[in-house]
């Protein structure tokens, strides 16, 4: 009776054995399972930000920083505009339709993505937003969707386009030899401070971001009217910079589409610290600064006094 109670313990004891033991094994197999779809999750999720990276990267090629920003963000966004007071920039390659007839489709290619790229990365360096291109032409503002102020918009902008000269000055020999550019590239830049209409215009499918307004056309008739390789800043633009740079004598344009003769300047250079003269001889004391008067007139001065 005795070992008929400790068989019956044993089987029961093995039963439990058994039973624990498919247990531990169901457990550790949906251990397993839970790990496996964890590493496939992992797995889509790393899958799916890569792709948002490169779908981030393509997108930032299409539109400026700051509006890609807004939308990775999650920023709403509508077909309301704001009126802003914008420093609108314009700058285009004189003659370059003549030009692009001369070079073969290869060269005018990889020449564009060359000077378009070196002038937003510039433009993006100070901090513009790239409106458009249209062809070899350029669409820059400052003020929107962030601003440091009117005066230091327009600084911003005038530092911007007199490195574009001088980026554009220094490879020259560049353009000729790698791209067969068949003459010197010559440019001409206008630029205007005004109120604008700005934000988002289309419809529900697409949206462009841009300004629009009188400003804008003011800022194009300069670009149209300014000399070759310089720069023609409205007067607005002119009373905003001209503690920091100089600029030459008035400059009437009179534009289509335009009421009223725009006052501009031609942008000569950042003002410099003052490189004053100064002679004295026998009592009398002479100061001058050479970057601002000329040799003929200070000669006239002298005989006056």
């Amino acid at each position: 009776m005795e070992s008929t109670e400790e068989l019956k313990a044993l089987k029961q004891e093995n039963s439990k054995l058994k039973l624990e033991a498919r247990l531990r094994k169901s457990l550790a197999s949906e251990l397993e399972r839970q790990k496996s779809l964890v590493q496939e999750a992992k797995i889509e999720a790393d899958g799916q930000r890569d792709k948002l990276q490169k779908a981030s990267e393509q997108l930032s090629k299409y539109l400026s920083p700051q509006i890609c920003e807004k939308i990775f963000s999650g920023a709403e966004f509508s077909t309301k505009s704001a009126r802003k007071k914008l420093t609108i920039f314009f700058s285009d390659i004189i003659g370059f339709t003549t030009i692009s007839e001369q070079m073969e489709a290869e060269d005018l290619s990889n020449f564009l993505n060359f000077y378009l790229t070196n002038m937003c990365d510039i433009a993006l360096r100070y901090g513009g937003t790239i409106d458009k291109f249209i062809g070899d032409s350029l669409m820059i503002f400052f003020g929107d969707p962030e601003t440091k102020g009117a005066k230091e918009d327009a600084a911003a902008c005038c530092d911007m386009a007199l490195e574009m000269l001088a980026f554009l000055e220094s490879n020259q020999q560049h353009f000729q030899e790698t791209y067969n550019f068949p003459e010197k590239l010559e440019v001409r830049v206008g630029i205007h401070n005004g109120l604008c209409n700005v934000g988002n215009f289309g419809s529900a499918q697409r949206l462009d971001y841009t300004a629009i307004g009188r400003a804008v056309n003011v800022a194009s008739r300069l670009e149209q009217a300014a000399p070759k390789n310089s720069i023609l800043v409205s007067s607005t633009v002119r009373n905003l910079i001209k503690n920091k740079f100089e600029t030459s004598s008035p400059i009437e344009v009179k534009a289509k589409g335009i009421d009223k003769p725009i006052a501009s300047y031609v942008l000569t250079k950042i003002t410099s610290e003052s490189k004053k003269v100064t002679k004295e001889i026998d009592g009398f004391k002479l100061e001058y600064d050479p970057q601002k008067i000329d040799r003929k007139t200070l000669l006239k001065i002298i005989d006056e006094l």
